[in-house]
Order: C-alpha cells, then sequence, then structure tokens
C-alpha cells in the first residue's frame, strides 16, 4: 500500500506539472523597430587620380603660329645694324645733298631707279613711290612688299632673337654690318646667309663718310673704298660670296661724291631707307609697332638696329603680325 500511495503522488506531481506548462502563454516574438544596418561592403579600388599637363607643356596653338602658317606662301623679311648712343643726333640731323652734275649715281635698291640719297632719320619717312623701271617680275613682287633691314655695327645685341622671330615667322630680311662687327660674330652671320637673308656691306667700322654726325672729318675717296673693301673682306668668306653691289652708308651721311667714290669699286646698289622706327632713339617697343604701322606702305623698306639698346628685337613680332594682317608680305630689299 505504502508503494502505491507514494506512486500516485508522483503520478499526480507529473499531472500538476505539465498542466502548468500548458498554460504558460507563449513568449512574444521580438519585432525589429528599426531597419538593420546594412552590411558594410569592401571598399571598391578606384582609379589613379588625374594628373593635368603642366600648362607650360600645353602645346596650344596661339595667333603668332596660327599667322606663320597661313603665311607660308607669302615671302616675308628680316633684320641688321645699331648706332651708339653718340649717333643719334646726328641720325636724326643727317641731310643728303642732291647729287652734283655729272656725277655717277648708283643704283637704289630700294626703287631700282637712280638712287636718291638715302634719307636720315628726319626726312626718312615719307613713303616712297612703286617702282617704275623695275623688271616686270620684281614690280609685281613688290606691289605689296615691304622690306625690314636690320643694322648691326655695336654690340651683339637682340640679334639671335632676331634671326629666331624671322624664322619663326617665315620672313625673310637684309642685315646691313660693319667689318667689325661680323669679325666678332662670325656664327651669327652665318647663320644670316644660311637663313636666306641679304648680308650687305656696312663699312667697317661706321665712320660717317662726310664727318656729318661723327664730326671726325669726313672720308677721302680712297679711303671710302677702303672702308668697304675692309668690311668685305671679313664679311664674303663668312657668306661664300662678296657683298657687292650692296652697301648703306653710315648714319646715312651722303654727298654729291659718294655715287662716283665707290662705283668704280663695285658699289653700285646704295640702300636707304623710308621708315625709321627709332628704336635707337629709346623709343618703347609700342611706339616703335605705332610708327611703324602709322608708315606703312608699299614698297617700304624699314630699317632697325640689333643692338640692345634698341627694342626694335621685341616690337618685331607685332610689327610682323600687323602688316601681315593688314595685306603687305615681306622681300628682301634686293627684290623690291
Amino acid at each position: 500500500m505504502r508503494w502505491l500511495a507514494l506512486a500516485v503522488l508522483i503520478l499526480v506531481g507529473i499531472a500538476v506539472a505539465v498542466a502548468r506548462t500548458g498554460a504558460r502563454p507563449a513568449a512574444p516574438i521580438p519585432v525589429p523597430t528599426s531597419t538593420p544596418a546594412p552590411r558594410a561592403e569592401a571598399p571598391r579600388p578606384t582609379a589613379e587620380p588625374h594628373t593635368p599637363i603642366p600648362t607650360t607643356a600645353r602645346r596650344v596653338p596661339t595667333p603668332t603660329a596660327a599667322r606663320a602658317v597661313a603665311a607660308k606662301e607669302a615671302p616675308t623679311a628680316k633684320p641688321g645694324v645699331a648706332h651708339t648712343a653718340a649717333t643719334a643726333t646726328a641720325h636724326a640731323t643727317a641731310t643728303a645733298p642732291p647729287a652734283a652734275p655729272g656725277a655717277t649715281s648708283t643704283t637704289s635698291v630700294a626703287t631700282g631707279a637712280t638712287a636718291i640719297p638715302p634719307a636720315a632719320s628726319a626726312g626718312a619717312n615719307a613713303p616712297r613711290a612703286l617702282p617704275t623701271t623695275a623688271p616686270p617680275s620684281t614690280a609685281a613682287a613688290a606691289r605689296d612688299a615691304v622690306a625690314l633691314t636690320f643694322d648691326a655695327g655695336a654690340d651683339r645685341g637682340y640679334a639671335e632673337d632676331i634671326l629666331d622671330i624671322l624664322s619663326d615667322e617665315h620672313v625673310v630680311a637684309s642685315f646691313g654690318i660693319t667689318g667689325n662687327w661680323a669679325r666678332a660674330n662670325p656664327d651669327l652671320v652665318r647663320r644670316m646667309a644660311a637663313d636666306g637673308h641679304l648680308v650687305f656691306n656696312h663699312t667697317l667700322d661706321h665712320r660717317s663718310f662726310t664727318g656729318l654726325s661723327d664730326a671726325l672729318g669726313g672720308l677721302s675717296a680712297a679711303q671710302r673704298r677702303a672702308e668697304l673693301d675692309e668690311a668685305d673682306a671679313i664679311i664674303a668668306p663668312l657668306i661664300g660670296h662678296s657683298t657687292r653691289p650692296f652697301f648703306r652708308l653710315p648714319y646715312g651721311d651722303d654727298d654729291a661724291r659718294v655715287a662716283t667714290d665707290v662705283s668704280s669699286d663695285g658699289y653700285t646698289r646704295k640702300i636707304g631707307w623710308t621708315v625709321d622706327s627709332e628704336g635707337w632713339r629709346g623709343l618703347q617697343s609700342i611706339d616703335i609697332v605705332a610708327r611703324c604701322l602709322k608708315l606703312a606702305a608699299a614698297g617700304a623698306l624699314y630699317v632697325m638696329h640689333v643692338g640692345r639698346a634698341s627694342q626694335d628685337a621685341i616690337a618685331l613680332p607685332e610689327v610682323i603680325h600687323q602688316l601681315r594682317d593688314r595685306g603687305f608680305t615681306f622681300a628682301r630689299v634686293d627684290a623690291l
């Protein structure tokens, strides 16, 4: 009996425990109250940052380059001689007396007719009439052409820069150089000729033939010829031929005897000018440009200088561009 009572009690306990468990409410399933954070993704590889080409390395077409390309078909011009500061006043005041009757005249490269004395600064700027006696082909070439000439007689100056500008712009020009300058700068003289420019004789040491501009008393006929001959002896081996018959008088100083004195020596083509840039006077480049444009005319013959005292080289690119924009082409003086 005792065992039976114990078994009953155990069964009743189990039944009560089961009953309580079934009556307990199920635990609610938790509901999320916010959106779960997205799963972090592995970082994606990024491209290398772009490094812009430095401005200085970019080859962007410039107006200068565009003009140069457009002008390849047109003949163009180049530069030559620098006066010292002591010559400035004389250069502006020198005048050329008329040739005496019976005097032998040289031929002017600028006009193709009987030589007219190269006007010195003050009277050099009146536009010249077009040639009437030049051969038809020369006259046609000169119809819209101007000639740039550069004197080189002082320091080396901007000569190399001028040659670079002329090369970049496809312009041919004419250089009047003294024998002493050629002796000091043979490399530049060779380059002038190699680049297709005319190199002409500007005497040995830029001594005034008349004495008007340097107050040294002038030169005799023999001394005048010697000035040209000695310069030619230095220049000719550098350019491969004589400078004859082309020459320019120092300071533009001329008289009735010059033509007779030098023509017998083979110098028959006297190169003057019609437009003086006046860079040698100390004009600023902006004023040089304005002057060169104001006096521009078909057949004009410009005189500039390579010396460092002049800003002609600084003004040169704009002078070339503006003249081209006005329809002018460039030629050497022997083509006018």
